[in-house]
């Protein structure tokens, strides 16, 4: 049994962020020692790493909370799982295309504005770079 210090320096994690876990219903203790330690069971310490590489690939406290319940109910993961890679993926492509077309609307502009490097700028609320119709 580990203590939450323990666990916490095992796990690499912060004892508040056990707290949190907690609270947020993704880990919890086996029980507390006479001195009203929480106590965790080895078991703790790999649902702490399934935890840290969920978030490492882009889950939300959510999402692992949902596939923590479906392993506690005993059925396999797998379906669940890989019905959110999906969805993070495609949102993933999604935000990709969007960087994209913001990065080619940017060096698009850089470039213009390299090329004109001294333009007639008046200053005055708005910036020849910045302005689609001057340039």
């Amino acid at each position: 049994m580990y203590r939450i210090g323990e666990l916490a320096r095992v796990a690499g994690v912060s004892r508040d962020t056990l707290r949190f876990y907690e609270r947020e219903g993704l880990l919890r203790p086996e029980g507390r020692s006479e001195g009203g330690y929480r106590l965790y069971e080895a078991e703790a310490v790999r649902r702490l790493r399934f935890i840290k590489q969920a978030q490492a690939l882009g889950l939300t406290l959510e999402e692992i909370r949902a596939v923590l319940e479906v392993m506690h109910e005993g059925r396999p993961p797998c379906a669940d799982v890989r019905r959110v890679l999906r969805q993070k993926v495609a949102l993933l492509e999604q935000r990709i295309a969007e960087l994209t077309a913001l990065h080619d609307a940017l060096a698009s502009r850089l470039e213009w504005a390299e090329a004109h490097p001294d333009p007639a700028c008046d200053g005055k609320d708005h910036c020849v770079y910045l302005d689609s119709t001057l340039a």
